[in-house]
């Protein structure tokens, strides 16, 4: 849904983006989370195999992603991520460590 109505809303979305990184802050609404629990594995009738998952608002995810993306860029550019570091490089996984 949110591509297709990308034009009307993209000019709302870059301002409360904007304000989010300069104030430090995000609105209230996205702090805000579902917790689901998703079954692991054993007994469903125990609460210890379950995990907690928490679902929160797709804009705030799309506002970490693009953070995520500039972090990762300025710690490739400056070379600040080692040889060794595996976890958070794009195409690289822990395997690939070993």
């Amino acid at each position: 849904m949110l591509i297709k109505i990308t034009d009307e809303i993209s000019v709302f979305l870059a301002e409360v983006y904007n304000k989010s990184l300069q104030t430090c802050d995000v609105p209230e609404k996205w702090k805000l989370a579902n917790a689901t629990p998703i079954f692991k594995k054993g007994k469903r009738s125990s609460a210890a195999n379950y995990r907690p998952v928490s679902l929160t608002i797709i804009l705030c995810k799309v506002l970490e992603s693009l953070i995520r993306e500039k972090v990762i860029e300025h710690l490739d550019l400056c070379k600040l991520i080692r040889d060794t570091q595996h976890r958070f490089v794009k195409n690289w996984a822990c395997l690939t460590n070993l």
